[in-house]
């Protein structure tokens, strides 16, 4: 890491803590989506199927603001090229001479499947996606993803604290 940059280090710290703060907002809404997905009819489904779609999107690109943000400021580079966005999240699985690693390889392995949707979610139409499928990502973000997440970069905001002090 840079000298000099305990300015740089606490930018970050703060924007990581109030983009977790935007993703929790975001997974608050899953439980209510799910019981209104659960218990509408096929009409409203097209809806609610969006509105997962929405938030699922959300999340992904919540979570790779994070990762961008680490990258610029710590790394002091994006990866480059069309599969940037796979290189970006296996590099946060990854320690390197600057930083420890952000999130476990575990953790990593089960995000790709939010960074494989979000691609996926901007290059259909809304009306093809599968509510099941759908669910069960919700689901997953609801159980175990996202207490995960935030351990894990909990854990490397303290480690970014204690290269400050």
């Amino acid at each position: 890491m840079r000298k000099n940059n305990t300015r740089i280090i606490k930018y970050l710290i703060e924007s990581m803590q109030q983009e977790i703060s935007s993703i929790d907002e975001i997974c608050s809404q899953i439980d209510l989506l799910i019981n209104k997905g659960e218990q509408g009819d096929e009409e409203s489904k097209i809806f609610y199927k969006r509105a997962a779609g929405s938030i699922l999107h959300d999340f992904y690109t919540g979570v790779e603001k994070i990762f961008r943000e680490i990258a610029i400021k710590i790394d002091e580079s994006l990866p480059k090229g069309d599969n940037w966005h796979i290189e970006l999240l296996k590099s946060m699985a990854t320690a390197n001479e600057k930083r420890d690693a952000v999130i476990s390889q575990e953790l990593m392995e089960k995000l790709k499947q939010y960074l494989g949707f979000r691609h996926l979610f901007r290059n259909i139409y809304g009306m093809e996606l599968e509510w099941e499928k759908l669910k069960i990502l919700l689901t997953n973000i609801r159980e175990n993803i996202w207490k995960r997440f935030k351990v894990e970069t909990n854990s490397f905001i303290k480690w970014l604290k204690e290269t400050i002090n």
